[in-house]
């Protein structure tokens, strides 16, 4: 039998530059992710960014989704709601 260590958590690396929201034109993205956040704080924003994805998907879902298409926007809602659950889940792990 071996006597092992137990591994080190490694530190979460900072953000690298992502642009984003091109709006499939010709111009450059509108928008860009910064090189160098701290990954704890860009998952905050992320969980911030979650939480308000589901809160309006299930706004929607309850009050203003016809009929017909009700099961596509709760899927959404869920989507969200998962997506969130696990940042947070991931945010929380790093405080330990």
């Amino acid at each position: 039998m071996t006597n092992r260590l137990p591994d080190q958590p490694e530190k979460l690396k900072p953000t690298a530059e992502k642009s984003f929201c091109n709006c499939e034109a010709s111009h450059p993205p509108l928008f860009a992710i910064r090189p160098g956040i701290d990954a704890a704080d860009a998952l905050v924003h992320a969980c911030l960014l979650a939480r308000g994805l589901n809160q309006i998907a299930t706004d929607y879902a309850q009050h203003h989704a016809p009929e017909r298409s009700r099961d596509i926007v709760w899927s959404m809602q869920h989507s969200a709601e998962s997506l969130s659950a696990i940042l947070e889940g991931l945010l929380d792990g790093q405080e330990v």
